[in-house]
């Protein structure tokens, strides 16, 4: 199942008038786009950007439960990302991992509420332990992929949480402020990848988590 939207359809989820304005001029002007459904693919090949193209994903969500399940899905795989920034640190702590597992079974309906939200508040107790900033980035990802919120605000979290991680490693590792900007838009061009797989008509299978001997940084 491809997700996409017309014209009408992405005015009906009532856009901030400037991000909207704006998607329509990299598709060609609402003339141009009007009744044409244009894909998340199609949409960012033309330039529209990785927030604006997860907002409309995620307004469209609120009543499309194929399309929440699928932001799960992703809030879980951002968490996945960058898992490993956590178990470096805390190697003998399953919390986080156990609440990206969990993020990915709640979106399939192979958990109930309680067990997703006690996998959150555990992830939530992790990112408290860690001492290192990625660490605790890392457990907050996770944290929000397995949160009560809608899709929509799950995926979010996830996602920046793990943009975070990524950047927050990098500029330790080379006690440099660029390195973190640069891992940031790294990790945020991989995400924008992700999305647009699991906005495609074949979805991918969850990221796999890492086997504990194969943790490294």
């Amino acid at each position: 199942m491809t997700f996409g939207l017309t014209y009408p359809q992405l005015k009906a989820l009532d856009p901030c008038e400037e991000e909207f304005k704006a998607v329509c001029k990299a598709l060609g002007g609402a003339r141009k786009w009007n009744g044409n459904l244009v894909t998340a693919q199609k949409a960012r090949d033309a330039g529209v950007s990785f927030n604006n193209i997860l907002w409309a994903a995620s307004a469209m969500a609120r009543t499309d439960k194929e399309l929440e399940r699928r932001l799960r899905h992703f809030a879980a795989d951002c968490a996945a990302r960058v898992l490993h920034f956590f178990e470096k640190e805390r190697p003998d702590d399953e919390r986080v991992r156990n609440a990206i597992q969990a993020a990915h079974d709640y979106a399939d309906g192979k958990i109930d509420d309680a067990a997703r939200v006690a996998a959150r508040v555990a992830a939530g107790g992790a990112a408290g332990a860690a001492a290192w900033d990625a660490a605790r980035a890392a457990a907050w990802a996770a944290a929000g992929a397995a949160a009560w919120v809608a899709a929509r605000a799950a995926a979010w979290a996830a996602a920046g949480a793990a943009a975070g991680a990524a950047a927050g490693a990098a500029a330790r590792d080379a006690a440099r402020a660029a390195a973190g900007a640069a891992a940031w838009v790294a990790a945020r061009e991989w995400q924008f990848d992700r999305l647009i797989y699991w906005l495609s008509e074949d979805e991918p299978a969850p990221l796999a988590l890492p086997k504990k001997a194969q943790v490294s940084a």
